[in-house]
């Protein structure tokens, strides 16, 4: 087992020994319950072949089909994949979504490839992992590097290879083929209505919150949209460029048309504004909530007692590793955990598949409505749990998400069923 999943599972362990689950459960979500590799062979555009490292993990379909997206990163790696379809899992039941956890990557940079060389590798994604895919077994997503384009030349590639159109077996396409609307900006937004409905815990000042955000990309720009537009303010945004910071808060239509333009967000001109080039400084920068919106890893037992903010939100898949867990709890930061902050994307994920499978399409009101109705009602179930068992976020969520697949498993007997204790 790898570092990552091992230590993602102390979480879960801590949990349960807060809640009534069964040792079944538990042992069941020690590890996926299937993970297959492969050597995905690229021939570039000037004729030289590349053999690509690739995975999918299909690791608990308790409630049903496996969900999650695939990327491309030069960082990926078994044991990414197997942690991030396991935070899957936990994300699924907390949501309440008939889904299990699942999760894909090829070990690549996409900065790196032309367009017909992302189309090839994306069509040989599926022909190598076709065997494990479909509507009603795992339903793949866009995530780093991917996105509506990849999924149509996927859903595509699979349709050719199935011999029929089934445009339920890959969510995140677009809307013309079959996606649906507003799921692009859904992470953000989710991630916005999630901040909302647990402020109360979250001991906040009153009032507009200083907010920071590490990472610009389309779930930290849409949060930064939907935070701005609820009267909040943006003090600082950093990007693989630098950081940029106003005290009064950045204004975010130019910031966004600089990031469009240029590629950063410390080309943003704004009187007043401060730009660095390392963005790293952002973890010291003090708000209110600091936003983790990039890749995971960031915050550990070493740079933990940096964080200046009075709490966090985790936009991004396991921006803090455990270690860092218990600093946080003795500083008092409380940590919206990504199991429900970022879980707007696979809500609105179930949306477009219920649409595919219906034949019906949503407008954009129905998804939002429902948007809102799922994140709210997941957060009251987070802390509901807070308080009946006194726990902190990350642990009630992680309790609460082990309920529904609890009873899933109860269901089909456990060992006092089989005349065990």
């Amino acid at each position: 087992m790898g570092e990552m999943l091992s230590a993602a599972r102390t979480r879960m362990h801590r949990a349960a020994e807060h809640a009534d689950v069964a040792d079944e459960l538990v042992a069941r979500l020690d590890y996926p319950s299937e993970t297959l590799s492969a050597s995905i062979p690229l021939r570039r555009d000037d004729g030289t072949l590349l053999q690509l490292k690739a995975w999918r993990c299909r690791y608990d379909s308790t409630l049903g089909p496996t969900k999650g997206g695939i990327r491309f990163h030069p960082d990926v790696d078994a044991d990414e994949v197997q942690t991030l379809a396991f935070l899957m899992s936990m994300k699924c039941a907390l949501m309440a979504l008939p889904f299990g956890g699942g999760k894909g990557g090829v070990q690549v940079d996409a900065h790196d490839l032309s367009l017909m060389e992302k189309e090839r590798l994306a069509r040989g994604w599926v022909r190598h992992f076709a065997r494990i895919l479909g509507p009603d077994r795992d339903v793949p997503a866009p995530d780093v590097a991917t996105g509506e384009r990849e999924m149509a030349w996927m859903v595509d590639e699979y349709a050719a290879m199935a011999g029929s159109i089934q445009p339920g077996a890959f969510t995140g396409k677009p809307v013309s083929l079959g996606g649906i609307a507003g799921r692009t900006p859904a992470t953000g937004r989710g991630a916005m209505i999630a901040l909302e409905a647990v402020r109360h815990k979250l001991d906040l000042p009153p009032g507009d919150l200083r907010i920071a955000i590490q990472g610009f990309g389309n779930a930290g720009s849409w949060f930064a949209r939907a935070a701005s537009d609820a009267g909040h303010r943006i003090v600082a945004v950093s990007d693989s460029s630098g950081m940029i910071s106003h005290d009064d808060g950045l204004a975010i239509d130019a910031l966004l048309k600089a990031k469009a333009a240029d590629g950063s967000v410390t080309d943003l001109d704004q009187k007043g504004a401060k730009s660095r080039k390392s963005g790293a400084h952002i973890l010291s920068h003090d708000c209110d909530v600091l936003a983790f919106a990039a890749l995971g890893g960031v915050v550990t037992a070493d740079n933990a007692s940096d964080l200046k903010a009075k709490a966090i939100l985790e936009i991004a898949n396991g921006p803090i590793g455990p270690p860092a867990d218990a600093p946080l709890r003795k500083a008092g930061i409380e940590v919206v955990p990504d199991i429900l902050a970022n879980a707007g994307g696979v809500t609105i994920s179930h949306a477009e598949w219920v649409q595919n499978r219906g034949g019906l399409a949503w407008d954009e009101d129905r998804v939002n409505d429902y948007l809102r109705d799922q994140m709210e009602a997941a957060a009251r179930r987070v802390t509901q749990m807070m308080d009946t068992h006194a726990l902190d976020m990350r642990t009630a969520a992680y309790a609460a998400a082990m309920v529904p697949l609890c009873r899933a498993v109860s269901a089909r007997g456990t060992c006092s069923d089989f005349g065990g204790g």
